[in-house]
């Protein structure tokens, strides 16, 4: 993953500057993740230092935790998954457009990009995407434009929480 993006998304949660369904994935990823939480607390002590909290934004600290506790504690047997036109399950989580997704042991997402950056948070198992392997807790940004291809990795199935930024109001792809 691009050190520069990662660092960039966690000082916008560290600010409050991510949507709602990004700043779910930053706090899965915290939650989650050694590397997350220790990332978090350093930008969070920069924040704090040269002071970049607003009033609105400390406010926001932590409004995404009992949602990410739930998920993270993941009891995924009682989800109610919907199986996409790609044979992959989703189910909606978040307050936007955040969704769960589920890959069954070696299925794949058809190789696809998007117009806009995307978050997606290990919860179970381990996921594939042509760049990379990742574990519970990783977190994986797709910039935009860049093509990848989810899958399930080994012979376990995966549950990933993704969210996608919004689209610019002056952007209609």
């Amino acid at each position: 993953m691009n050190s520069d993006a990662y660092h960039a998304f966690m000082l916008d949660h560290a600010t409050g500057a991510l949507q709602p369904d990004m700043a779910l994935a930053a706090e899965l990823h915290i939650l989650l993740s050694d590397r997350g939480h220790e990332t978090a607390d350093i930008w969070s002590a920069t924040r704090d230092a040269i002071g970049l909290w607003a009033n609105e934004a400390k406010a926001l600290e932590h409004e995404s935790l009992p949602e990410a506790l739930e998920l993270a504690l993941g009891d995924f047997e009682t989800v109610p998954w919907k199986k996409g036109l790609s044979g992959v399950h989703y189910a909606k989580r978040g307050r936007g457009k955040g969704r769960l997704m589920r890959l069954d042991p070696g299925q794949a997402a058809p190789e696809h990009s998007h117009s806009v950056l995307e978050a997606t948070v290990v919860l179970e198992g381990e996921f594939e995407d042509g760049h990379g392997v990742y574990k519970r807790g990783d977190l994986v940004l797709g910039r935009p434009g860049v093509r990848h291809r989810p899958a399930a990795h080994g012979n376990e199935m995966c549950i990933c929480y993704v969210a996608q930024d919004a689209l610019p109001f002056w952007r209609f792809s």
